[in-house]
């Protein structure tokens, strides 16, 4: 089962996580170990060795270590060459990379149960005993590679490690005395540091310092010039500065600080998605009170933000793991401002999780916010050019939700950030302020705004802020609603 999910983690770098890469693994997988058993009951009952069986598991876990290579070698080189039969793959890139050692892993089974029953009369009870075993491995393999494994220590790691036990439980299954000894110790030695030691001769060349497979995402850190960029199964998701790493970051970065201009004294903000942290990183130089909570879902995020793209560790700014969604649930607080910065990546680049941009969403992020906070979400495309676009469908949403929303226009990328401001009238007294307080001292609630009003509301803001965001005046009348 770690096989099969480290396969399918490793495909949804190339061809997306549909149900057919799925199905393409699953039914590679099945076909391996019902050829597996067949064999395996042959062999049984050919040599009932139990030096046979373990060589079947240490031919396994050598074939194993190869699982990730021979996908990414198949699939750059050749498959994603070609566009003759492309729905057809995904299977291809299971079948060569996994069935062969799915093959020799079906065959202990059936040698197992023919080994461990010492009468005729007993076979039924080890074969039902045996399956046991196998299906309860199988349940605890799953849960262990998705729940622990993959997000502790990547999916690279979870498959030499699988693949060395494997050698070393064969190693000790043929040998024996204190030569099995040595050389289990040997093979697990070479099997953990070849491949890493391949993998960082490959990422030198490529200037790429660091990368790693996790249950999410195919993460890559590189170094291009000055900058520092992160990416997601080739996708940029972050841009730093290496002579600043405050400085760097995509122009759609400065939008999130328009919730702070419509409410500036707000103290608590949300960002859902993390990255390589420019967002955070900005308010939390920038808004020495605020106190800011990011919500991850991928804790190998969190370590490649810290260690790479100099993400404070600090009780002003704590990183939640888990899905943003259910942390904004979850949250006993309301906030100033959610910032919604989370994509997934695929095949085809990056795209915003269904589930979180939905109405149900919309309203649970109203819920959770001030009156005069901003839902702020980043969105990939320019609002307006493509009749075809999903943004004008956002837009609709949004305002089906929230009282005001407009649309501004990044510089420098092909993004559109949507500010949706909550307004509870309610709460307001009759010269439309919040308990007495009119803005700069409370938040901003007179719109619409044109262009110039807009780039004038950012003039009226403290000095101090200004300065710390220089060109945010400017980028203020770049918006088409």
């Amino acid at each position: 089962m770690i096989y099969e999910f480290v396969a399918i983690r490793v495909m949804q770098r190339f061809y997306g996580g549909t149900l057919d890469v799925w199905a393409a693994e699953i039914s590679v997988c099945l076909a391996g170990l019902a050829i597996g058993y067949y064999a395996g009951g042959r062999l049984a009952d050919r040599f009932q060795s139990p030096a046979v069986m373990f060589l079947g598991l240490l031919l396994g876990g050598a074939l194993g270590f190869s699982i990730e290579r021979i996908i990414v070698a198949i699939s750059q080189n050749v498959l994603l060459e070609t566009d003759f039969a492309m729905q057809w793959h995904p299977l291809i890139a299971a079948m060569v990379s996994t069935f062969l050692p799915l093959v020799l892993l079906g065959t202990i089974l059936p040698q197992a149960i023919r080994l461990s029953a010492k009468e005729i009369d007993q076979v039924g009870k080890s074969a039902g005993r045996m399956s046991a075993v196998s299906t309860v491995g199988s349940i605890a393999g799953v849960l262990l590679t998705v729940m622990y494994l993959f997000g502790k220590f990547g999916v690279l790691y979870t498959l030499y490690a699988t693949s060395s036990a494997l050698i070393l439980i064969g190693m000790l299954g043929i040998l024996s005395g204190r030569k099995a000894g040595i050389g289990a110790v040997l093979v697990l030695f070479f099997a953990l540091q070849f491949p890493v030691h391949a993998q960082v001769q490959r990422q030198v060349r490529a200037r790429t310092i660091y990368q790693t497979y996790s249950a999410y995402h195919h993460i890559i850190v590189r170094d291009i010039g000055p900058t520092r960029a992160l990416l997601f199964d080739e996708a940029v998701e972050s841009i730093m500065n290496l002579r600043d790493p405050q400085q760097g970051g995509f122009g759609y970065t400065a939008y999130f600080h328009v919730a702070k201009l419509f409410n500036p004294q707000m103290t608590e903000t949300l960002f859902i998605g993390l990255g390589g942290g420019t967002g955070p990183k900005s308010f939390f130089r920038n808004y020495p009170d605020m106190r800011i909570v990011v919500a991850e879902i991928d804790p190998a995020v969190q370590r490649v933000a810290h260690r790479f793209f100099s993400v404070p560790k600090d009780p002003r700014l704590r990183i939640q793991i888990g899905d943003g969604r259910v942390i904004l649930q979850r949250s006993r607080r309301l906030y100033g401002a959610i910032m919604m910065d989370a994509y997934a990546s695929g095949p085809y680049g990056a795209y915003l999780p269904f589930h979180l941009v939905t109405r149900e969403f919309f309203e649970l992020a109203r819920e959770k916010l001030e009156n005069g906070g901003c839902l702020v979400y980043n969105t990939i495309g320019q609002y307006g050019n493509d009749p075809n676009d999903v943004l004008p469908h956002v837009l609709v949403t949004l305002e089906a939700v929230f009282d005001v929303v407009y649309a501004f226009h990044a510089v420098g990328s092909i993004n559109t950030v949507f500010v949706a401001q909550k307004i509870d009238e309610d709460e307001l007294d009759s010269e439309r302020s919040l308990r007495g307080k009119v803005w700069p001292d409370g938040p901003f609630f007179d719109h619409p705004l044109t262009a110039k009003e807009m780039a004038d509301l950012g003039e009226g803001m403290d000095p101090e802020f200004l300065a710390g965001l220089p060109g945010f005046t400017r980028a203020l009348g770049r918006f088409s609603r």
